[in-house]
């Protein structure tokens, strides 16, 4: 385990987007503390997810303001690959589009390498 010490919360969410960015098409693991509720999250997810099956895209304007309402947030918007979908009561899929909050992200696992933050 890789543990990372950074100073400022700017270079903390620096960090954490390069560390998950360079995940790029394979899956990567994050743990992070939630905004709304304040407890502990676990996500698998995966970046550059175009044309899931059974999920929407984000598309058109809506997507280009997220994405700056997003940068501005320090939040960045993955694909988590363990939400299970329903559809009248029944499973139908696996896989929506979640944003993570970067300030608040405690580890993460990219390419068999697993990296912890503290301050």
């Amino acid at each position: 385990m890789n543990i990372v010490k950074v100073k400022s919360v700017e270079s903390k969410v620096k960090r954490v987007r390069k560390l998950m960015e360079s995940a790029g098409n394979q899956i990567g693991v994050v743990h992070f503390i939630k905004r709304s509720d304040g407890k502990k999250r676990r996500m698998s997810y995966r970046l550059h997810v175009y044309k899931p099956t059974y999920s929407k895209a984000p598309t058109g304007k809506g997507a280009k303001k997220a994405k700056k309402v997003n940068a501005a947030k320090n939040l960045m918007t993955v694909f988590d690959t363990n939400t299970i979908l329903y559809k009248d009561g029944r499973m139908v899929g696996r896989g929506a589009y979640k944003c993570v909050p970067l300030d608040s992200v405690i580890r993460v696992a990219v390419g068999g390498e697993i990296y912890k933050f503290v301050s």
